[in-house]
C-alpha cells in the first residue's frame, strides 16, 4: 500500500464502533420508512419525506413544493449525513473495510480497484460526480482528509439539486398532475408501497443481502481482522 497514512484512526472502542454502525443502520430504515410512506407524504408534509429518504425521484416530487432555502440545506444534509460516518469505518480499519467491499461482486472490486489507481490524481473529480459509500470508505481507509471529501461532496451534490431544480420547475405541471393523481388515490399508492417495500426488505433479508445485512457483513468482516492481528482481543 502506498496510500497516505495521515487520516488512518486507531480502531474504535466497541460503543464508538456501535453508535457509527447504528447511525448507518437508521438512516437505512428511515430510507425504507419514506419509501412506504412517501404517498401518505407528499402533499402533507413534503419536508418530512425529504428527511426520511432523500433519493432524486422524491427531490423532483417535492422540490417545487418547498422553499429553495429548505430544500437545499435539508436534502444536502440528509444526502451527506452519512459520508462522515462511513468514511470512519474505511479510516479506521483502512483496507480491511476495502477489501470486503471489493470482494462483494466483481464489478464493485474492479470500480474499487480503478478508482485505488487514480484517487490520488483524480480524487476530486471522482468525489464530485459521486460520494457513494464505496468511495466514501476507499477514501478513508488511503487516509483522504474528512474536510475534503465533504467540499468535494458538497460541491457535487448542490449541482445535482440544482439540475433536479431546474427539471422540476420544467416539469412543474406533469408533476402537480402525478401529485394530485397520488392523492386522489393514496390508500393504494401508500398500500401498495407498504407492500412493496415489506416484500422486497423481507426477501433480501432471507438472501443476506439486504443493506442492513450487508452493514453487519461489513462489521463483522472488519472486526474479525482485527481480533486476528490482535490475536485473538477484540478492538
Amino acid at each position: 500500500m502506498t496510500a497516505p497514512l495521515a487520516a488512518h484512526l486507531p480502531p474504535p472502542t466497541p460503543l464508538r464502533r456501535n453508535l457509527v454502525f447504528g447511525a448507518i443502520a437508521a438512516a437505512i430504515v428511515l430510507g425504507w420508512i419514506g419509501d412506504a410512506l412517501w404517498g401518505s407524504l407528499i402533499d402533507r408534509s413534503p419536508l418530512t419525506l425529504l428527511l426520511l429518504n432523500a433519493k432524486p425521484r422524491y427531490q423532483l416530487l417535492v422540490v417545487n413544493e418547498l422553499d429553495p432555502w429548505v430544500f437545499y440545506p435539508v436534502a444536502l444534509v440528509r444526502l451527506l449525513i452519512t459520508k462522515p460516518l462511513v468514511w470512519l469505518v474505511g479510516a479506521w480499519y483502512g483496507p480491511r473495510a476495502v477489501d470486503w467491499i471489493s470482494g462483494r461482486s466483481e464489478r464493485t472490486g474492479r470500480m474499487i480497484r480503478w478508482v485505488q489507481g487514480h484517487f490520488h490524481r483524480s480524487g476530486w473529480a471522482i468525489m464530485i460526480i459521486t460520494t457513494s459509500n464505496p468511495i466514501c470508505l476507499l477514501a478513508g481507509s488511503v487516509g483522504y482528509p474528512l474536510i475534503w471529501l465533504m467540499v468535494w461532496a458538497v460541491i457535487g451534490t448542490l449541482i445535482r439539486l440544482y439540475a433536479v431544480d431546474v427539471v422540476g420547475g420544467a416539469l412543474s405541471e406533469q408533476i402537480s398532475w402525478f401529485i394530485d393523481w397520488v392523492v386522489d388515490h393514496r390508500i393504494l399508492v401508500v398500500a401498495v408501497s407498504i407492500t412493496v417495500v415489506v416484500t422486497v426488505v423481507a426477501l433480501q433479508r432471507r438472501r443476506g443481502t439486504s443493506p442492513l445485512d450487508e452493514l453487519q457483513s461489513l462489521e463483522d468482516a472488519v472486526e474479525d481482522a482485527v481480533e486476528h492481528r490482535d490475536g485473538g482481543t477484540p478492538a
